[in-house]
C-alpha cells in the first residue's frame, strides 16, 4: 500500500506550502516504490498514486493515445470535418502538455473551464468547440478509459444568434462573374474559374463538391450529385450557360486525355483540389471588389430567391442538401410563402378583435 507524503524544501511556508508531492510504499505485486508524482496538486497526486498501486488503474490512459485513437475512429468522416474536429483537439493537448496533465482521469471540469478561459473565441465557435470536446469525451467514456465526461457538465451558451444571412445582389453577381476574366496568367485559370462560378450560381454546391466534381455526374442537362458534408443525393438542372463554360473547361493538368473529373486530374489529393479551388475563387472574390465575397454567399443566394418565389422549407432543404431545420434556422425570414401566411393570420386576429369590441361597445 502507498502513502503520499509532501518532500518540503529548505524554504518552506508552512501556511502556503506547495512542495511536490511524493509517494512511498509497496505496489499491490510488492514492489517498493518511491517516487515523485510530478504534481503539487494533493487531489491529481491521488489519482497519480492509485494507478501506480493497482493493476486496475492500467484502463487510465494517456491523452495523447487518446487523441491519436478518436483520429482513426472520425476516419470515416470528411476532410474538412476531420480537419475541425483535430484542431480542437490539438489545442487541448497543447495546454495540457503545458500544464502536465497526461492522463484523461486527470481532467476535470476544471481543467476544461480554465481550457475555455484561455481561448479567445466567439461564443458561436466556443460553443462548436465545447461540442467536440463533449464528443471527444463520450468516445473515450464509452470505451471505459474514464469514469464521467466532465465536458457534459458544462452548460452551453444560450441565445447565440447565428451569423447573419447576406446574399448577393444580381449587380455584385454580375461583378463576380466578370473577374473571372482577368485573374491568373493564361485563359486555363479563367476559364476554370469561370465554370467554378457559374456553377457555385446555378448549384449551390460546397466548395468540397465543386472541387471534386465527375463528368458522369452530368447526364441529360441536369447534374447529379452526393454531398461530402450530409452525403445527401441532389439532382438539379444545369443552366445552359453553365453547360457552355463546363463544355469549354480544358482538361485538368496531368489528368491524360479522357479526364474522370472536371477540375480534378484525379491523381493529387482531395484536400488538394480543395484548397485549390479555394485560392482560385479567393482570387475571383478579391478582384471583383465585392465587400465581403465568398463561395458559401451562393447557398445564401439561392436559398434566399427560392424562398421569396414560394419554395417550401422542405424543397429549399432538398436542393441545398441540409435538412429543414437548418434552413428554418437560417433563412425563415427570407420566405414570401410563411410572411404571407403570417400577414393573413394577423389580419384574421385584427378581424375578430375589431368584431369583439364592435359587439361590447355601449349604445349610443
Amino acid at each position: 500500500m502507498l502513502s503520499l507524503y509532501r518532500r518540503h524544501g529548505a524554504n518552506c511556508d508552512p501556511k502556503k506550502c506547495r512542495c511536490p508531492v511524493w509517494c512511498y510504499g509497496h505496489a499491490e505485486d510488492g514492489t517498493q516504490i518511491r517516487e515523485s508524482l510530478k504534481t503539487r496538486d494533493w487531489q491529481r497526486a491521488i489519482r497519480r498514486m492509485a494507478k501506480l498501486e493497482s493493476p486496475e488503474a492500467q484502463r487510465f490512459k494517456l491523452i495523447s493515445d487518446a487523441v491519436t485513437a478518436f483520429e482513426q475512429h472520425i476516419l470515416s468522416l470528411g476532410s474538412s470535418t476531420q480537419r475541425k474536429y483535430m484542431n480542437v483537439l490539438r489545442q487541448f493537448k497543447t495546454y495540457c502538455e503545458g500544464t502536465r496533465i497526461t492522463d484523461l482521469s486527470e481532467v476535470t471540469v476544471e481543467t476544461l473551464d480554465a481550457h475555455r478561459a484561455g481561448r479567445d473565441l466567439a461564443r458561436i465557435t466556443a460553443q462548436k468547440e465545447l461540442e467536440t470536446l463533449r464528443q471527444f469525451f463520450g468516445f473515450c467514456r464509452d470505451r471505459d478509459w474514464i469514469d464521467d465526461n466532465p465536458a457534459r457538465h458544462i452548460k452551453s451558451a444560450r441565445n447565440i444568434k447565428p451569423a447573419e444571412v447576406i446574399p448577393y445582389t444580381p449587380g455584385e453577381v454580375v461583378r463576380i462573374i466578370a473577374a473571372c476574366d482577368s485573374i491568373g496568367r493564361a485563359d486555363y485559370e479563367r476559364r476554370r474559374a469561370r465554370a467554378m462560378v457559374l456553377l457555385l450560381r446555378n448549384t449551390a454546391l460546397r466548395v468540397c463538391d465543386i472541387g471534386t466534381l465527375a463528368r458522369d455526374r452530368i447526364r441529360g442537362g441536369r447534374i447529379l450529385v452526393r454531398t461530402l458534408k450530409t452525403g445527401d443525393t441532389v439532382e438539379l438542372p444545369v443552366w445552359p450557360e453553365t453547360q457552355a463554360a463546363l463544355d469549354a473547361l480544358p482538361i485538368p493538368r496531368g489528368a491524360g486525355n479522357e479526364p474522370r473529373y472536371f477540375f480534378w486530374n484525379g491523381i493529387t489529393s482531395q484536400r488538394a483540389v480543395v484548397g485549390i479551388t479555394e485560392r482560385t475563387l479567393a482570387a475571383v472574390f478579391a478582384k471583383s471588389g465585392v465587400p465581403g465575397a465568398h463561395a458559401h454567399r451562393f447557398r445564401h443566394t439561392l436559398a434566399t430567391y427560392l424562398l421569396g418565389i414560394g419554395a417550401t422549407e422542405q424543397e429549399v432543404a432538398d436542393v441545398l442538401g441540409n435538412s429543414p431545420a437548418i434552413v428554418r434556422k437560417h433563412y425563415a425570414k427570407w420566405s414570401r410563402a410563411r410572411q404571407n401566411r403570417i400577414d393573413q393570420l394577423m389580419q384574421t386576429a385584427h378581424s375578430c378583435t375589431k368584431n369583439v369590441q364592435d359587439e361590447t361597445a355601449p349604445l349610443a
